[in-house]
């Protein structure tokens, strides 16, 4: 994250040194697309088999040709790539971008809008968090192929292993709950834990893995992807709908009260939490809940078959809040913005091929994508044989359709997140501080340092 955030902010020079010269791959008679999937991947496996299934289907059209390029930690070697295709003025016509540095790209003038180019009725096609996340300035830049969600996990034989009263305390997997309820039942099972023999807590080390080991490593994006909804749902956010504005928002009452609240896994002698909790803490057994990614699904099933996981929606800091907050948003296609007016109804319709409903159920079925598209989101299939895939699947499948958000758009977002993460969210839970003063120092900071860095976005 730390290098593709480097290349980010170093983007706009770049163009400018580029000239936003050339147009598109420089051939008529080919559609160039680049993804940041491995070639032997499935993700890459099924974008080179709806490529061929386009060629095959359109014999009088363009060829289209795809390039599936390894990616390194957060996709920096592909995005190695691709600033250097920028700089020689030889992009490819479509190419894959994260979902939250679409804004960076558009502003650069590095990518066009494609709203205006599509079939009548294909955007609203999309599910409200994907059209979110593709657009900026009121345009639509990025077609997503694949959505994400987060939901909470908790190993079901630890639980079974509590008394009744503790049990009573955990939502169906169908109802709302707040974050001060997880809290209480983080505490009581932590309580339990030390005080057992119960073999269910063997391992137990944890009672709820956050991962926040990622942002410690250096991967930012998944502290800001796994807590923002706790300031989304408290009525907040860590920068405003312009982008650019932090100050009165990221260290506003609102989010003071939403890491205030947060804080409070990480304190005390017994913290509920960790920040340098065990690899895999929740799959082998170490921690009895924990914030998971909608990746644990396979892994767990896959590769942890012993371990009986069950899936309960993301909790609300704020009860009453009735609005959109599940994290959301994952990588999208975006086309170069130097191909020539008369190509670009071709790429787009290139571009609509490798997002459409079809492709979208194609893109579940080979590599367990989540739909991006309305229509396709019956595809996932929760009447498996296995129980707990079903479950989890259930729970995502709501929130994907009633409560997904997308990450804020902004042109300055890697900083954004690395901030928010290391300076906010890493600080609290390594210092273990729930003192309401210090983490308003800590937000306050934030906000500094932030500032000085979106100055160079501010126009005028």
């Amino acid at each position: 994250m730390k290098k593709k955030l480097v290349l980010l902010v170093g983007l706009i020079a770049l163009v400018l040194l580029a000239g936003c010269s050339g147009g598109g791959n420089g051939k008529k008679d080919t559609i160039v697309v680049w993804t940041q999937a491995s070639a032997d991947t499935p993700e890459g496996k099924m974008f080179a088999d709806r490529v061929a299934k386009y060629n095959e289907l359109h014999p009088d059209k363009p060829k289209v040709e795809i390039q599936n390029i390894t990616r390194a930690g957060a996709g920096s070697g592909y995005i190695d790539k691709l600033n250097a295709a920028i700089t020689a003025g030889d992009m490819p016509d479509i190419f894959t971008l994260d979902g939250p540095d679409v804004a960076a790209y558009a502003d650069a003038g590095v990518i066009g809008e494609v709203g205006s180019y599509l079939s009548e009725g294909f955007a609203e096609g999309f599910t409200a968090s994907i059209l979110e996340q593709g657009t900026v300035d009121g345009k639509l830049y990025a077609l997503g192929y694949s959505d994400s969600a987060v939901v909470v996990m908790y190993n079901e034989d630890m639980i079974n292993a509590l008394p009744d009263d503790i049990k009573a305390k955990i939502p169906a997997p169908d109802e709302d709950w707040t974050w001060d309820e997880l809290l209480e039942l983080a505490r009581d099972i932590d309580q339990y834990a030390s005080e057992s023999n119960d073999p269910a807590f063997e391992k137990y080390a944890v009672a709820l893995s956050t991962l926040l080991t990622d942002v410690a490593s250096g991967v930012y994006e998944t502290g800001t992807y796994y807590f923002t909804p706790l300031v989304w749902s408290n009525g907040s956010n860590i920068v405003a709908d312009d982008g650019l504005t932090v100050d009165g928002v990221l260290n506003g009452p609102e989010t003071l009260e939403a890491m205030t609240k947060y804080a409070r896994l990480f304190a005390g002698d017994r913290p509920l939490a960790s920040a340098a909790e065990p690899e895999k803490a929740f799959h082998s057994g170490q921690a009895a809940m924990a914030v998971a990614g909608f990746w644990y699904v396979n892994e767990l099933t896959g590769n942890y078959p012993d371990l009986k996981f069950r899936s309960l929606r993301y909790p609300k800091m704020n009860g009453e809040f009735d609005g959109l907050y599940t994290p959301s948003g994952s990588w999208a296609f975006v086309r170069s913005a130097n191909i020539p007016e008369e190509r670009i109804p071709q790429v787009v319709e290139v571009m609509e091929w490798l997002t459409n409903d079809e492709a979208s159920r194609e893109y579940f079925t080979k590599n367990g994508s989540i739909p991006t598209r309305i229509n396709a989101i019956d595809v996932i299939d929760t009447n498996t044989d296995n129980p707990y895939f079903n479950e989890a699947w259930k729970v995502m499948q709501y929130q994907v359709q009633h409560t997904n958000k997308a990450r804020p758009v902004s042109v300055g977002y890697p900083y954004l997140s690395e901030t928010f993460a290391k300076d906010v969210l890493l600080k609290i839970a390594q210092n273990k501080t729930t003192d309401e003063a210090t983490i308003q120092t800590y937000l306050n900071d934030a906000v500094k340092k932030i500032d000085q860095e979106f100055a160079k976005y501010k126009k005028g």
